[in-house]
């Protein structure tokens, strides 16, 4: 399996981390490290790695099919129901399940991007609430927050537009996720790079920071206090 080596001159460990959607293995390492040095890491870690590489593959709806499956919503795991209709596509959650409406013939593909308006829905609806809650907390104000669908990131923050980018995977995890990563993004408004200062201040204004990355990671949650 490939392994994106990155080398940063500010790093004093090595770090590895599985990135979601795809499940992507991305080390970190300071300059200077040797390769069998961070290779070891490596080696220790895979068991773990690959255990949380499964979680998050199965969050992020990689068992979807136009038979159905399962999909997440807020951090809960719903029943997936595919019907096929003539009609114009849509994805509603109900009943304890998300349906999907798609025209015949559709696949996995279809299928996904009629999940992903649902999820930009959703957070359309949650934004509203979350956002100007995240800006009162740390005293900070982007000039826009938009939506797109993201493969390796959560967000991004456009410091000289003052943008900020949000992942439409948010509307699978826990609320709070969506709450850590809008303080994490406007934090970057301060501190450009993740330096000890940035990790400070979200700290400071988000606390809970680790169950949020955790939960962002796939490792297993309360569902109940989500959404």
């Amino acid at each position: 399996m490939p392994v994106q080596v990155i080398r940063r001159p500010r790093m004093k460990n090595i770090r590895v981390r599985v990135v979601p959607p795809r499940g992507d293995i991305v080390l970190s390492c300071p300059f200077g490290v040797r390769s069998y040095e961070w290779q070891a890491v490596l080696r220790e870690a895979w068991p773990r790695l690959m255990a949380a590489r499964n979680r998050i593959l199965q969050d992020c709806g990689e068992n979807i099919s136009p038979a159905g499956g399962r999909c997440r919503l807020w951090g809960r795991s719903y029943e997936l129901r595919v019907v096929f209709t003539e009609r114009a596509s849509l994805a509603r959650c109900t009943e304890g399940h998300v349906l999907v409406a798609v025209p015949p013939g559709s696949g996995r593909e279809q299928i996904e991007a009629c999940l992903y308006d649902l999820y930009r829905r959703e957070l359309n609806r949650a934004l509203p609430g979350i956002l100007p809650l995240c800006e009162k907390l740390t005293g900070l104000k982007a000039k826009e927050v938009r939506l797109k669908r993201m493969q390796t990131r959560w967000g991004s923050c456009n410091i000289r537009e003052r943008r900020i980018w949000l992942s439409l995977n948010l509307a699978k995890k826990p609320p709070q996720c969506l709450q850590y990563v809008i303080i994490h993004e406007l934090v970057h408004l301060l501190e450009k790079n993740h330096t000890p200062e940035f990790h400070a201040l979200v700290a400071k204004f988000y606390p809970d920071w680790q169950q949020a990355e955790a939960w962002l990671r796939g490792e297993p949650y309360d569902a109940g206090k989500g959404k």
